[in-house]
């Protein structure tokens, strides 16, 4: 609600600024994200991409495909690909992976779960997979994050 009054009053930017430093981590070591995927880009009410990139995250273990996710939106792949470009400044793999790197990482901050289980649950599908991910985004390895970060 707040958030919601300070758009009103003072404009989209500042109230993303305002979500942003809400959900922040006060330490964040070089390179790594500062704030939610979902956040990255500014939402707009009522807009199909915005819809999805909420489902997005809420069902990050299923087909999520740039086929899949146009299909959902009944959008071809091209044109799909060209929206979601626009609106998060990239592939619809990388806004997936993003979205599934943030849910192992929050996994691995507040979980005690197994690295082959936090994969599975962030839709990251295997422990390779993880690191790689972790490793080209983070620097770091999910291991040496949750030391961190825990």
């Amino acid at each position: 609600m707040a958030l919601a009054m300070v758009a009103e009053d003072q404009g989209q930017a500042l109230a993303l600024a305002t979500a942003r430093m809400m959900v922040m981590y006060v330490k964040r070591s070089g390179g790594q994200s500062q704030f939610s995927v979902p956040l990255s880009t500014p939402a707009t009410s009522g807009d199909r991409i915005d819809d999805l990139r909420v489902w997005i995250a809420d069902h990050l273990t299923e087909d999520l495909t740039a086929e899949a996710l146009a299909a959902r939106l009944h959008l071809s792949v091209r044109h799909f690909s060209r929206l979601l470009r626009l609106r998060t400044e990239g592939t619809p793999a990388a806004y997936v992976e993003a979205a599934r790197l943030e849910s192992a990482r929050r996994l691995l901050e507040e979980s005690d779960g197994s690295l082959p289980e936090i994969a599975a649950a962030s839709g990251l599908g295997s422990v390779e997979t993880l690191h790689r991910s972790f490793q080209r985004r983070l620097g770091t390895t999910p291991a040496e994050y949750r030391r961190r970060f825990r």
